[in-house]
């Protein structure tokens, strides 16, 4: 959800750093000058405007995964996310969720953009251990929307990600609209909170950087406590770039712990004393992970083994519908650029004619795993209500007996 606009940016434009492609087997070949004047060219005319999805952009800025599967990336921090269910203490639930809110931006590696998903595409994670389970779909095509579910044992999470950006020249800018809803089984309460401003610096001169900032409000709806952490923007050469501070409110407003950090190293916690200064010890809530990447896309081992794992086995239980089995995607993870980007056209013109006969027959498109219903409290809410995972459990059980 979160990565995928960092990588939404950064795959806008080909920059110095990431002008390569990965070709068939393990040859390595630059992107030719005219590519990138090509692009800049095309994207000039949209100064001042949204384009999340008004172009369609050459494969060579693609990464092998669509935003669906990006939106799972999060769970790789679902220990931070059981922690969080497990508090006695509502404090150190939203302790542990503005952890889990940092340690998004850690992973943001990647300099390329994922697909765009098809309208109703879908993409499941069942957790090897067993842990939660994972299901998107794809509700809307203009504008993108992508919604999710998370079911483990001790929470449910649903992430909903509008994405919308703008173009203005040497910059972009992404917002994400969407509220997120967190629900503590252990204590059932529920929480939300909204998305940050990621702003790319430098697309056409200079080099490119990344910001992310903005308030993010942690919302305990149950209790009325809060956590409030502040991303500050990056000032001239790079000053307080990547730091966060935060408050953790109880329901009259008065602070019970303070949160320091950087969202690419460590988050720290410091209890709030009766004077209201800071503890002068800290519980560390997350450091950023040293394990080394090998992957040529630049994909950590949890994404390899779990949101891009495709073997024949695992493709006789999938529905069509997803994101693992897109020709696109397969074709650029094997490194054959021409047949990627016919794939792309023909996914993209097939859409296109879906929705010319939909307007033809004045039908609307239906959902199949989501429905958006109204909420008193929320104005609305995406919820579940397929029947994706007993489907599923069908497929299983074909696919065993064969």
């Amino acid at each position: 959800m979160f990565s995928g606009a960092l990588n939404y940016m950064k795959g806008l434009v080909g920059t110095n750093e990431n002008l390569q492609v990965e070709e068939s087997g393990d040859n390595k070949g630059d992107i030719e000058p005219e590519q990138r004047k090509g692009l800049l060219k095309q994207l000039s005319s949209y100064v001042g405007k949204d384009i999340t999805s008004l172009i369609s952009l050459p494969v060579w800025i693609f990464e092998p995964v669509s935003f669906l599967q990006v939106m799972s990336e999060p769970l790789q921090y679902n220990a931070l996310l059981s922690k969080a269910s497990k508090q006695d203490s509502e404090f150190l639930c939203l302790a542990y969720l503005a952890a889990f809110n940092c340690a998004l931006y850690s992973t943001a590696v990647r300099t390329r953009k994922p697909f765009n998903p098809i309208l109703g595409e879908t993409f499941e994670i069942v957790d090897k251990k067993g842990e939660f389970r994972f299901l998107a779909e794809q509700v809307s095509h203009h504008p993108p929307i992508g919604v999710s579910e998370t079911i483990s044992e001790d929470y449910t999470l649903q992430l909903e990600t509008l994405l919308k950006s703008k173009f203005y020249g040497n910059s972009s800018e992404v917002e994400i609209e969407g509220t997120n809803h967190f629900i503590n089984k252990k204590t059932d309460h529920h929480y939300t909170w909204n998305h940050l401003v990621t702003c790319c610096h430098n697309i056409i001169i200079g080099s490119l950087w990344l910001d992310h900032y903005g308030d993010l409000v942690i919302e305990n709806h149950t209790t009325g406590s809060k956590a409030v952490l502040k991303f500050a923007k990056s000032g001239w050469l790079g000053a307080g770039r990547y730091g966060v501070t935060g408050e953790i409110m109880d329901c009259e407003g008065d602070v019970r712990y303070r949160i320091s950090g950087k969202w690419n190293e460590s988050i720290q916690l410091f209890q709030v004393m009766d004077n209201g200064s800071s503890s002068t010890t800290s519980t560390c809530l997350w450091e950023a992970s040293k394990e080394p990447i090998n992957n040529k896309f630049l994909f950590p081992r949890w994404v390899e083994e779990n949101v891009i794992d495709l073997d024949d086995e695992y493709k006789k239980i999938l529905p069509i519908t997803d994101s693992r089995l897109r020709p696109d995607r397969i074709a650029l993870e094997q490194g054959n650029l021409d047949l990627a980007a016919k794939e792309k056209h023909n996914l993209e013109e097939k859409q296109r004619e879906d929705k010319r006969q939909r307007v033809a027959e004045n039908k609307e498109w239906e959902t199949a795993q989501f429905k958006k219903v109204d909420d008193a409290k929320f104005g609305y809410r995406w919820n579940y209500s397929g029947k994706y995972w007993e489907e599923r459990e069908e497929r299983v059980k074909a696919a065993a007996s064969n």
